[in-house]
């Protein structure tokens, strides 16, 4: 998990310009034309990423000519107020990312194949109830060991997990669920257990917990996704807009963690994000825009890897000249936010200019 150096944020204003191979000559001379090129040109430097000023001539008229497609369509869908995309525009979206990877390969030393990600079956091997104070209950009928592991190995890395944040962090949660899928896959999840999100179950493979930094980076994040989903951030409804960020069945509230994070740092190019078959090459165009590569997975994984290394990194003075730095800082305008991360850094034993991270780099999914 590298440092992110270089902001891409002035794309729209200075990657016109290009540098080695030129485009800038294919720009039309004159006309009501030359505006509405100039607009689709300007859009598609942020599609471009860092694969700005690196294409052919005729690279970049290949995917200039799609956006020019695309475009329209997109716009139309907009001003007619409608959130989700025909199955035309999707397709024209996936064209369009699908373009983007085979230059990201050939320019950005990308890979055809993506992170690879295998997926394999779950086995869950314990399930708790989570009662008032973190108490646990087992499921009925619940035997050990199981997988190979054993109950006090389980709870103890549960009163691993709850020393690690804030008290009551949990109240909020009423199932614990130990699964493995094998070393290096899927680290962890949580979900709703209603329908609102006002109550929560966490899971976590305990194949992935060697590693004790990694494992207090996981909880953070996982933690994360309650932060910014759970019922005072999130409506759970068929009912989307474009008002503030949505994924299908969730609306994000006005002034929500995610939606303010979103409108900051996001609106330039997940439509592009969410037709990526795989977002490796997606990150290695933005790479300057996320912490590391899980984040780049859509706006509620980066939401949730900035914040686990806001708590667990000390605040960069020079914060505004990197946009995966600028995302760390984000969440110093919530006091609420603040004192957890005073809190969590306080159980952790950390300084004020401590850096707690493992670097631990499988592959490794979190859900």
């Amino acid at each position: 998990m590298g440092l992110r150096r270089l902001s891409a944020g002035l794309l729209a204003l200075i990657l016109l310009t290009g540098c080695g191979k030129k485009t800038g000559s294919l720009l039309p001379q004159g006309g009501e034309a030359e505006v509405d090129q100039e607009e689709a040109r300007a859009e598609l430097e942020v599609q471009l990423g860092l694969l700005s000023g690196e294409l052919t001539q005729e690279e970049y008229q290949a995917a200039l000519d799609l956006w020019l497609t695309l475009k329209p369509i997109r716009d139309q869908r907009l001003e007619q107020g409608e959130w989700e995309k025909s199955d035309y525009e999707q397709r024209l979206w996936g064209r369009l990312a699908d373009l983007l990877d085979q230059y990201t390969v050939t320019y950005l030393g990308g890979d055809a194949q993506g992170f690879g990600y295998q997926s394999p079956p779950e086995q869950t091997l314990a399930v708790y109830t989570i009662s008032a104070g973190g108490a646990l209950t087992p499921r009925e009928g619940q035997t050990f060991p199981s997988g190979g592991w054993s109950e006090e190995q389980l709870l103890a890395l549960w009163e691993d997990m709850t020393g690690i944040l804030p008290e009551g962090a949990f109240d909020d949660f009423d199932r614990l669920t130990f699964f493995t899928d094998g070393p290096g896959e899927t680290v962890a999840w949580v979900w709703m257990t209603d329908q609102e999100g006002a109550r929560w179950e966490i899971a976590l493979d305990p194949e992935d917990a060697g590693d004790r930094a990694y494992f207090v980076e996981t909880v953070l994040h996982e933690y994360a996704h309650y932060l910014t989903l759970n019922d005072t951030q999130a409506d759970y409804t068929q009912e989307q807009t474009l008002d503030t960020y949505n994924e299908y069945g969730m609306v994000t509230r006005p002034g929500s963690y995610l939606d303010d994070f979103y409108q900051t740092f996001w609106t330039g190019y997940l439509d592009q994000c969410l037709a990526c078959d795989d977002t490796y090459n997606f990150f290695l165009r933005f790479y300057d825009d996320f912490i590391d590569a899980y984040a780049s997975t859509d706006p509620s994984e980066d939401i949730c890897e900035s914040f686990t290394y806001f708590v667990l990194r000390p605040r960069d003075p020079y914060a505004y000249q990197d946009v995966w730095s600028q995302k760390l800082d984000f969440f110093y305008s919530y006091p609420e936010l603040v004192e957890f991360r005073t809190a969590v850094r306080g159980n952790l034993g950390l300084a004020r200019g401590d850096s707690y991270e493992s670097g631990y780099d499988s592959g490794a999914e979190a859900a």
